[in-house]
């Protein structure tokens, strides 16, 4: 049987790569420390058949690389900067009731509170917001009209693929030589007429 042990070191480098890259583009977009920097892990699993690479990370990772669709940016007050979809490619939308129920405000609470924002003066009024106003407006924001992808880990992914196909053609042969060099084949031929 066949041993794929190059192919696999082949895979393990493309994996390490695209990892490394990711997690560079995380600490550049100030995520280096969280959650989702951390989570990003990879493994190869050889099979009988085949070898499978899978790239693991939390489950917000794909959200945060491709971003989500507004569910109604027009729906943003008139004077708002923002009244675009800030991810209109992404196949992630806001509003179709797939998310959990009354998620992104308390994560949005828990940020308010980590990046020091409950404090924040109106610029109006110059009375300080309650967080619970300042997390109502962040949160209705970005449900309307939507999370920027930032390509943290799709951007590397290509980038490394470009050179795959022929690292692991080149692996392929050097595991089919590896596998011809310790094989036993005879050069005798027996035929058995009955």
């Amino acid at each position: 049987m066949l041993e794929f042990d190059e192919i696999e070191k082949v895979l393990e480098a493309f994996a390490i790569n695209v990892i490394s890259a990711a997690k560079n583009n995380l600490a550049k977009s100030n995520n280096s420390n969280g959650e989702l920097y951390n989570s990003l892990t990879s493994k190869v699993s050889p099979g009988s058949d085949d070898i499978i690479l899978d790239f693991l990370a939390t489950d917000y990772a794909s959200f945060y690389d491709l971003g989500v669709q507004g569910a109604a940016p027009s729906k943003m007050p008139p004077k708002s900067l923002a009244r675009f979809n800030k991810a209109p490619m992404s196949p992630y939308k806001f509003g179709t009731g797939s998310g959990k129920k009354g998620g992104l405000r308390g994560a949005i609470d828990k940020w308010v509170i980590t990046k020091g924002l409950e404090n924040v003066r109106d610029k109006k009024t110059g009375r300080f917001l309650p967080r619970k106003s300042m997390t109502f407006l962040i949160s209705r924001s970005i449900y309307l009209t939507g999370l920027k992808p930032s390509n943290f880990f799709s951007a590397p992914f290509e980038q490394y693929t470009r050179d795959l196909e022929l690292d692991l053609e080149k692996a392929l042969g050097r595991d089919v030589d590896i596998a011809l060099e310790n094989s036993s084949f005879t050069n005798e031929l027996t035929i058995t007429i009955t």
